[in-house]
């Protein structure tokens, strides 16, 4: 799998096809969120092995940077509360939830502590 870009037409549409609400209207900006979202995935990730192709990352870290683009993009739309949404359905976005950071690193075979 290869990370989410906008540099061609095909891989634009990749992007509208994952993700609906992405705006496209304004491509750089769109590029921008997604490239800003990739660093943030690589920031997080153990290092990968010696011979991993850069460009075909593995499955979790593309579905990571998707997910992180739609986290800055909803973190640039909040409210000046720091909010999104009205009324009892408010939430506050973070820069990398929990559930971003699970996907890059999974708690596979950790001993939980009783």
């Amino acid at each position: 799998m290869q990370w989410y870009k906008v540099d061609t037409p095909t891989r634009v549409q990749r992007v509208v096809d994952a993700w609906a609400e992405a705006p496209v209207r304004n491509l750089e900006t769109l590029g921008l969120i997604l490239g800003v979202a990739r660093n943030d995935v690589l920031a997080y990730a153990p290092a990968q092995p010696a011979d991993t192709d850069p460009e075909n990352p593995p499955d979790n870290l593309v579905l990571a940077q998707l997910m992180q683009a739609k986290n800055l993009l909803a973190a640039g739309t909040v409210s000046s509360a720091g909010d999104i949404g009205e009324g009892a359905f408010v939430f506050t976005p973070r820069p990398m939830d929990k559930t971003i950071k699970g996907i890059i690193r999974p708690r596979i075979g950790r001993p939980r502590a009783f």
